[in-house]
């Protein structure tokens, strides 16, 4: 039965994450996996059936277009991580006192290894909808995904007989706090933007197959929705919007400054340039009558998308990764100015990397996500990626402007709610006010190193629990 109750667990944890979107499933899983545990003597086994059947359902909208082999290989290098998690029951009745705190180090390490690490499925980012999903502006999302664990935790201990209710009502009363930290609603300026969803001629790996297509399409999109609702500050468009480079291409450039001039409007836009015979994913603001003015070039790539990881052993199994061209990374974080609106571009897969989003809230008032969701159409992958920018909002307390070429693209208030969001594999816009926030929440103040503090905390939540047990049991 232990393979059955892992594969349940996994499944368990996988609904909590976009679409399906259960919250609570999070910590049920953590009960059943820990009720699991304790019923059978094969440990390892029992989590790397969990992981596995976890990452395999959550990360399954990574196949659509690669094929099954990468998908695989990214399952089961996700489901290394937890094998060490098979240690803990050597502490003895208590280990699962200690679960979450090495669930969380774990989770924490692989968002930053191997090849600048995956953290897309860590467990906070499940919990946009929670009651309690304010904690993030406290602790980040490691405050969340603890959190979420010391509900299991409770979950666990409700339901085993004779336990008593002291150790659970700690752990949901400290998890619970959440709930209380009051929105952050302060008066701010406010700031019209339009975010275009131009769509693309096809879908998958090769969307932009017809050079200037995706271009065009956003133009017309533009054209068109600049007639509808209140006049614009800013106008956004996603990331690989331009799909030639503007600067090598004066057709391209010249069409893109008639554009703005014409509105008298500022551009956003979302390009793949050439420089030096390298290719750079970027930001560009372009600006009525000046042309293109601040440049950003994406600085944390997507390994095995825009750089590709020991490419001569992964041959031997497919020639995928002789058709992806290295990028080159950018080493500069730079914000666009419009006005009083200070604007983090923040590109896709840069999205899960906590140093680079806290370093760019620090500088910013606006976060703006441009992404390309092409590759990925009708999976979950647009509806996950914007519950993590959902808890990015709450994390910093800034409005994000979420943009993609073909949905799902979004405003989200500063309280991670969706104001306005767009249909899948459409063409469409977003006219919307959003307000210009520079509050620094108290995440932001503790620094970078935040999760270290929560990781202590789990520690000592998992020493103090496993005393008051110890204790317990001796009277």
């Amino acid at each position: 039965m232990f393979a059955l109750y892992s594969f349940l667990s996994g499944l368990l944890l996988s609904a909590a994450f976009k679409p399906i979107g259960l919250w609570f499933a999070a910590p049920l899983a953590i009960a059943l996996l820990i009720y699991t545990i304790n019923k059978n003597g094969k440990h390892f086994a029992s989590f790397a059936m969990f992981a596995f059947t976890f990452n395999a359902a959550g990360l399954i909208w990574s196949n659509k277009y690669v094929g099954i082999t990468p998908w695989i290989a990214l399952v089961l290098l996700q489901t290394m991580f937890y094998l060490p998690l098979g240690f803990l029951k050597r502490i003895g009745e208590s280990w699962y006192f200690f679960l979450p705190v090495a669930f969380l180090a774990l989770e924490e390490l692989r968002s930053r290894f191997p090849f600048g690490g995956f953290g897309w499925l860590r467990v906070g980012f499940s919990q946009v909808d929670a009651p309690y999903a304010r904690l993030a502006s406290i602790g980040g999302v490691s405050l969340l995904s603890l959190a979420t664990l010391l509900l299991g935790v409770a979950a666990f201990q409700l339901a085993k007989r004779g336990s008593g209710i002291t150790l659970p009502a700690i752990a949901i009363a400290l998890t619970l706090s959440g709930i209380f930290i009051l929105p952050n609603n302060s008066p701010r300026q406010t700031f019209q933007v339009l975010a275009v969803q131009g769509s693309v001629p096809k879908l998958g790996l090769d969307f932009n197959e017809r050079a200037t297509e995706v271009f065009y399409r956003h133009v017309i999109e533009t054209e068109k929705s600049l007639t509808k609702g209140k006049k614009q500050n800013l106008i956004i468009w996603p990331e690989n919007s331009v799909d030639v480079d503007p600067f090598n291409n004066p057709k391209i450039g010249a069409a893109i400054s008639s554009l703005v001039d014409k509105a008298e409007v500022p551009l956003i836009i979302g390009a793949v340039l050439r420089s030096d015979g390298q290719l750079q994913n970027a930001s560009i603001l372009w600006e009525p009558k000046t042309g293109a003015s601040t440049r950003y070039v994406k600085r944390h790539l997507t390994p095995f998308g825009e750089v590709m990881p020991l490419r001569s052993a992964l041959t031997f199994f497919s020639d995928l990764p002789n058709q992806v061209e290295d990028f080159s990374p950018g080493n500069l974080a730079v914000v666009h100015q419009v006005g009083q609106a200070k604007i983090a571009p923040i590109i896709c897969f840069e999205l899960i990397d906590d140093r680079m989003i806290q370093s760019s809230a620090s500088q910013s008032n606006l976060f703006v996500v441009q992404t390309n969701s092409a590759t990925f159409a009708n999976t979950a992958e647009s509806a996950q990626q914007l519950a993590i920018t959902r808890i990015r909002s709450i994390e910093h307390a800034r409005y994000s402007v979420s943009v993609s070429t073909v949905g799902i693209s979004a405003i989200v208030d500063t309280n991670g709610i969706v104001l306005k969001s767009t249909r899948e594999n459409i063409a469409t816009s977003i006219n919307s006010t959003v307000a210009l926030n520079a509050t620094r929440t108290i995440y932001d103040r503790i620094g970078e190193f935040a999760w270290v503090l929560v990781l202590l905390i789990g520690l000592g939540f998992g020493a103090g629990l496993s005393y008051a047990a110890r204790v317990g049991k001796r009277r």
